[in-house]
């Protein structure tokens, strides 16, 4: 068994500079010493802090206000390994900005957890800005499947446009709704069952940007979010978030699911398959032994009876 901690968990005092690392890293030189000690490494096979464990509103409004994203925003022409991603919405206002998405359903009690590479930018849709009230914003992402001030997504797969229509079903949607069936072997309630989230978190078409930001984003926010989540199934989608989860838990390339990891204070397998758009086969029945399959079955099994 692996175990991993993040810097937080050591002590009260490195929330605090962590904070100030997460914030200010890439916009002071007077705080780049500080940054550095905390940008080496944050894995570290040696324990876990049980007790520690970061608020999901904290965390959610963190990202979806990146520093970063803002950063990059209001200074375009600036050196930063975001700029490109963020850039891609360089026509729009500041306050129109489409915010990082911290993740979509209910992350701390879902039992899986979907992750891909950065969530895909989409004309029309109703979705959160800055200039949105952070309630809003907590509630869109929250119960984006349903349960919120308004039904931002019907049936899993369909959202919620700027003029009050709904959109096609999107088809990453739909297909991670089919693995959960696949894994549960019944039919299921998005963002109850399951939910997603991303390595980048900011918005953009075919990747573009992602290479860049990997490293930026995942140092700020993806060990808090692994902690955060409930999930004991981690499905990794595509190449690129393969490469950077198999990078941080040091998992071999070639493995399908992983043996099991403790983040936080929760054990988790890593299950990894094709992105949905890949020309391959994406299921678990044709990627995966049916041994493999079995483990992850068994282990939400075990997660819904508590053990």
């Amino acid at each position: 068994m692996k175990y991993v901690f993040h810097p937080e968990a050591l002590a009260e005092y490195a929330e605090a500079v962590q904070y100030y690392v997460v914030h200010f890293d890439s916009c002071s030189n007077a705080l780049q010493s500080r940054a550095w000690v905390l940008e080496k490494p944050q894995i570290i096979e040696t324990f876990s802090n049980p007790t520690f464990k970061m608020s999901e509103k904290t965390l959610l409004h963190e990202i979806a206000h990146c520093p970063h994203a803002r950063f990059c925003r209001e200074n375009p022409a600036a050196e930063h390994p975001c700029s490109e991603i963020v850039n891609y919405q360089k026509s729009l206002n500041l306050d129109d900005f489409q915010v990082p998405e911290p993740w979509s359903g209910h992350i701390e009690k879902a039992p899986i957890l979907f992750l891909s590479s950065n969530p895909s930018i989409g004309a029309g849709e109703n979705y959160p800005n800055w200039s949105w009230s952070d309630n809003d914003i907590e509630d869109y992402f929250s119960y984006r499947f349903g349960g919120g001030r308004k039904e931002w997504i019907v049936n899993g797969t369909k959202s919620l446009l700027m003029d009050g229509t709904y959109s096609h079903a999107v088809k990453f949607w739909a297909a991670v709704r089919q693995r959960a069936m696949e894994l549960f072997e019944r039919d299921v309630l998005p963002g109850i069952d399951y939910a997603l989230t991303e390595i980048v978190h900011c918005k953009s078409h075919k990747e573009i940007g992602v290479k860049r930001a990997q490293n930026k984003c995942v140092e700020a926010y993806l060990l808090r979010t692994l902690e955060l989540a409930g999930a004991k199934v981690i499905v990794v989608l595509g190449k690129r978030a393969r490469k950077a989860i198999q990078g941080q838990f040091n998992i071999p390339e070639k493995i399908s699911v992983s043996e099991a990891i403790k983040i936080g204070s929760s054990e988790r397998f890593f299950a990894f398959l094709p992105h949905p758009n890949a020309h391959s086969y994406r299921s678990f029945s044709k990627c995966f032994k049916d041994d493999e399959l079995e483990k992850l079955r068994a282990s939400l099994h075990t997660w819904k009876n508590g053990e």
